[in-house]
């Protein structure tokens, strides 16, 4: 079988952020030795997570960190996502993103969701609580892998991918 990543390999893992890749191991979690990718989160507390290899769905949510030069390249061309009127369904679009979207889809819907954050405010309204919640956890996911590219802090996410704050691109 030809694995995806290998050990040492710094990846996104779906909602769980940055992890490294520690090892590759079998384990025998009831009764049936399987293959694993083992992550720890590089931003969090001693969680493991074990990911076996052959689960399409699990290994779909664990992407390789973009480059700098990738994540400028995205920032710079990242086209927005309409905004889905109906509460349910942007929800669980939105929650598709953050469960292993891939860094552009993840950009364009913060973008998204900043607009209409901002658009809301004028209007003296809020975002639902729930877009405001997907809005932060998005924030942390794209400060976690940015910040392995550059030295970024939290308040400079936004105003980067708006063009409003330079970081070392090309």
């Amino acid at each position: 079988m030809s694995l995806k990543f290998k050990s040492s390999d710094t990846v996104i893992y779906g909602g769980q952020g940055v992890c490294t890749l520690q090892e590759i191991c079998e384990k025998d979690f009831g009764g049936e030795a399987k293959t694993y990718y083992v992550l720890r989160p590089a931003f969090s507390g001693s969680s493991v997570f074990y990911v076996p290899t052959d689960s399409e769905p699990l290994t779909a949510k664990m992407r390789l960190l973009k480059s700098a030069d990738e994540i400028c390249r995205i920032a710079n061309g990242t086209e927005i996502f309409e905004w889905i009127d109906d509460d349910r369904p942007r929800q669980n679009f939105f929650k598709k993103i953050l469960d292993g979207g891939s860094t552009e889809t993840l950009v364009s819907a913060f973008k998204l969701l900043c607009i209409k954050q901002k658009e809301y405010a004028l209007e003296d309204r809020k975002l639902r609580a729930a877009d405001e919640k997907i809005l932060r956890d998005m924030e942390r996911l794209l400060l976690e892998e940015f910040s392995f590219a550059f030295e970024i802090e939290k308040g400079d996410i936004e105003p980067f991918l708006f063009g409003e704050k330079e970081l070392n691109c090309k």
